[in-house]
């Protein structure tokens, strides 16, 4: 989901000084069947009801989010504030923001052989055949598309949907979708395959029972027909401790991951099978998403303020040794609110989805924010 908020350099655009009279006002909800109207907020306006059971709302400037229940019509808990300086007007009720299920480009994914760039492009998935330079749209069932991962081969990609699915498909087109697990429309997130195929890490999240990264066992040896078997817990921790982006080192037997449990992202490594030892940390000071090289000895990671740091590392015996991370790009990305990069299979060059710049000399007092995966983020801070 992404929202678009308008913000102001000088603050929100309210006309205060003459009337503020939306300040305290109340979002009500009318039933269509009774006509019977009820209070569901007070305090507020510009209501709406996002997916997920939400009601985000504006007062003071601020967009405010709140856990409903569509059923009762009742909020659920306290408010959180989620954007602050949002462009809106007391005097008419009125506020700058719209929230839709589309977005811009995301998830870049290289295909293991290098040809093919797989990407989210409005919430549906792209295949890019980057030696024809030709893009091919892939229809999927189960909700809009929230992440795709190559196989292999090359051929298959497995992607997960809104409706908390994971999907077995081809990269062409050809043939029908074939779930390899339901989730139960729960947040579900397929990350990376192991090379030989084998195994599928990903991350499950749950507000009440906490994050899980697992793996889930593949059998291809029909490539077209894989066979899923029992996923397996990885790791798992409390909600604030947040896992997610579990990536297979080339070699299977380590998973990079992203931890909340220090109180701010950072990546960590740990050796697959489960059990076998302990953790490295390998950010300091913030990290977002993880990239092994296909040279088993480099490791790239996403900093928390957008630039790509680099590491060494050597394997001695069952433990993982990271060397001293390194600036590699200093070139501060733009940030969508989830991964927009991805390394090529050579480890010299990454795809990055960039913000365009504006024109010499341009300059204005309001601007647009995008914030992409809103409503994961919603999910997140109001649980």
């Amino acid at each position: 989901m992404a929202a678009g908020i308008a913000r102001s350099e000088r603050g929100p655009v309210h006309a205060s000084t003459v009337s503020t009279a939306h300040e305290i006002a109340n979002i009500e909800a009318v039933s269509l069947k009774t006509g019977d109207v009820k209070v569901v907020q007070r305090g507020g306006y510009y209501g709406r009801y996002l997916p997920g059971d939400y009601l985000v709302y504006i007062s003071q400037g601020t967009l405010f989010g709140v856990k409903f229940d569509p059923r009762r019509l009742e909020t659920l808990g306290a408010r959180t504030p989620l954007v602050e300086d949002v462009a809106s007007n007391s005097v008419t009720g009125g506020g700058q923001f719209d929230c839709s299920m589309t977005g811009a480009y995301a998830l870049p994914r290289f295909s293991p052989d290098g040809r093919k760039l797989a990407y989210l492009e409005n919430a549906g998935l792209s295949v890019h055949d980057l030696e024809r330079d030709t893009t091919s749209r892939l229809s999927l069932s189960g909700g809009r598309a929230t992440q795709p991962v190559w196989a292999p081969d090359s051929k298959h990609l497995v992607v997960g949907t809104e409706m908390g699915t994971l999907s077995w498909i081809r990269s062409d087109g050809a043939g029908e979708p074939q779930k390899l697990l339901d989730a139960r429309n729960r947040v579900v997130r397929p990350y990376s395959i192991s090379l030989d195929g084998k195994w599928l890490a990903y991350y499950e999240i749950d507000a009440e029972a906490g994050y899980d990264v697992s793996t889930l066992p593949l059998d291809l040896r029909d490539p077209d027909h894989p066979i899923p078997g029992k996923p397996e817990v990885f790791l798992r921790t409390p909600a604030a401790e947040g896992l997610r982006v579990p990536r297979f080192s080339p070699d299977g037997r380590w998973i990079a991951y992203r931890s909340y449990e220090s109180g701010t992202p950072e990546i960590y490594v740990r050796p697959f099978p489960a059990g076998t030892g302990g953790k490295s940390q390998i950010s300091s000071g913030g990290g977002l998403y993880a990239y092994w090289s296909s040279n088993g000895r480099e490791l790239f990671f996403q900093t928390a303020d957008y630039r790509i740091m680099v590491l060494d590392y050597t394997v001695d015996g069952v433990s993982f040794v990271p060397g001293k991370a390194r600036m590699w790009s200093n070139r501060q990305l733009f940030y969508t609110g989830t991964s927009n990069l991805d390394l090529a299979p050579d480890g010299k060059r990454f795809a990055v989805f960039t913000l365009p710049e504006a024109p010499p000399g341009a300059k204005g007092s309001v601007h647009v924010t995008m914030l992409l995966n809103f409503l994961d983020e919603l999910k997140r801070k109001i649980p």
